[in-house]
């Protein structure tokens, strides 16, 4: 079995590697592909043209919308928006689907919506953390009315810069994969004192660990 483990920075990626390690019986490849949509599409679909993989693990950390998820918590995340593509007018932003611009059932898109796969045989074990609905933009939210409008439109659990550009590949190339996030911050306005990263990568790590525990004797 092949792993294709992906992450963003250097310390996001560092969670999977301390896990994999003492995993000989698995063969994987880390990538690092940088912050943003343009960096994970280009540096993961390099790597998918290079070697064949079994499955997809996308790892790191996200700011949360849902009080449910505290910061340090670890969510698996099922569905992805595109957060800020589409139209912005004096009536405010409207999206692909909302202008017509593209049929919101396109393919890889459910309802304008991504969606991971919620059962993979290469993980013999139910992968146990809660379910997340992800929002992927390029100008992460940091100011009141924006968040309220992007929450009022897509009830997101979480937001990212790389989510949907992951599920996107993934599904365009129809490779099983996951995605798991470790929330480091509340999405509100931008106060980064508030923030706990070494939090949220230590649970990461930890989450890998249980994510792939399950793969010892597969």
């Amino acid at each position: 079995m092949k792993f294709l483990i992906t992450a963003s920075t250097p310390d996001e990626l560092l969670a999977a590697k301390q896990v994999m390690a003492i995993h000989s019986n698995i063969e994987y490849v880390n990538l690092v592909t940088g912050i943003g949509m343009a960096a994970t599409v280009y540096h993961t679909l390099k790597c998918l043209q290079n070697e064949k993989f079994d499955c997809v693990l996308n790892i790191g950390i996200a700011g949360s919308y849902n009080p449910n998820f505290a910061i340090g918590d670890v969510c698996w995340v099922t569905k992805e928006y595109f957060g800020d593509s589409g139209v912005r007018t004096l009536s405010g932003f409207s999206t692909l689907f909302d202008e017509n611009i593209l049929n919101a059932n396109t393919f890889p898109f459910v309802n304008g919506a991504l969606h991971a796969p919620t059962s993979l045989d290469c993980f013999p074990a139910r992968i146990d953390f809660p379910m997340a609905t992800g929002l992927t933009v390029q100008t992460v939210s940091g100011e009141q009315q924006q968040i309220e409008e992007r929450y009022a439109r897509y009830a997101p659990d979480i937001e990212t810069m790389e989510g949907a550009a992951f599920f996107y590949i993934c599904l365009q190339e129809r490779l099983p994969f996951v995605a798991l996030r470790a929330i480091s911050n509340s999405v509100e306005p931008r106060d980064k004192s508030a923030w706990d990263i070494p939090l949220a990568l230590n649970n990461l790590s930890i989450a890998c660990r249980r994510l792939m525990s399950g793969l010892l004797n597969y």
